[in-house]
Formats: structure tokens, sequence, C-alpha cells
């Protein structure tokens, strides 16, 4: 293939000498495809209760939980993926949707990172399971399962 290059090229530029015109198509780059749309999201969760410590952990359980594989079968033995869960995520206000703000297409969860303590670490006094932290961050990143076209930018995506 490497020869058939060379000499394509070297005859296209003989045609060109000859014509006394050099062809350009002014193509500084070619389209290759559209990635899918990232979102990230940063929550600061800073409970007053141990209620709310246990809301907290188990809102980040839920997030790590639901963005991991699982296995088809016994984990010892099986070599088949169950693929993570997917998230319909819908910016909301007291009327209902918010369609000022794009939509945004199902999307899988690809990174989970969770802080605890803030800027100076402190924790709760313990209870039955440990000590909660009293602030936990956590760090959201999503990636939409599908390529958005001008036809669903056209209906709000």
């Amino acid at each position: 293939k490497a020869a058939a290059d060379v000499a394509f090229k070297g005859t296209k530029a003989s045609m060109d000498i000859m014509r006394g015109k050099v062809t350009n198509n002014r193509m500084e780059m070619l389209f290759e495809g559209v990635d899918r749309r990232n979102f990230s999201f940063s929550f600061k969760m800073m409970p007053k209760s141990s209620k709310e410590s246990m809301d907290v952990k188990t809102i980040v359980d839920m997030f790590r939980f639901y963005m991991a594989p699982s296995f088809d079968g016994a984990v010892s033995t099986s070599r088949t993926f169950i693929v993570p869960a997917t998230f319909d995520i819908q910016y909301m206000n007291q009327k209902g949707q918010n369609n000022y703000l794009n939509k945004i297409s199902t999307c899988v969860l690809t990174s989970c990172n969770v802080t605890y303590g803030g800027e100076r670490v402190q924790f709760f006094r313990p209870d039955e399971i440990g000590s909660a932290p009293v602030e936990t961050n956590i760090e959201l990143s999503f990636r939409e399962l599908e390529v958005i076209t001008r036809e669903r930018i056209s209906e709000g995506f």
C-alpha cells in the first residue's frame, strides 16, 4: 500500500506541474465524529443529626454501588459482567422540569469521588457503626450513552 501511495502522489504532482496548478482542498481538519457529552456535579453534605448522617452514607453508597458492574453468577467462576446501572437526570424546579437548561440523555456514572471532613476533618461521636464525618463532599461525573445530534438539540438536549 505504501508504494501505491507514493506512486499516486508522484503522478498527482506530475499532473499538477503539467497544468501549472496545485490543488488545495483547504481542509484543515477532517470530521471524525462527535464525542458523547459529559456532565459533572459536586455536592457538599453537612448532616445536622445522626439520621442525616445515615442519609448521607446511603446516598454515597448508592452512587458507588450503581456505578459498578456485577458478575453474572458466582464471582469465583463467572467471567460475564452485567453492565452498570444507567441514570436519567433532570433539572427540576418547583413547577417541574426546568426547560431553561438543556436536557440530559440517559447516562452512566463514570466517576464518583468522595472526600470526608472538608478542610479540617471532624467527626461526630461514635455510634453503633462508627464515627460519621461532619462534612462529606461527593463529585459525580456522568457520560451520555447517545451522541447528541442537531435533531436531539432541537428537542431540548
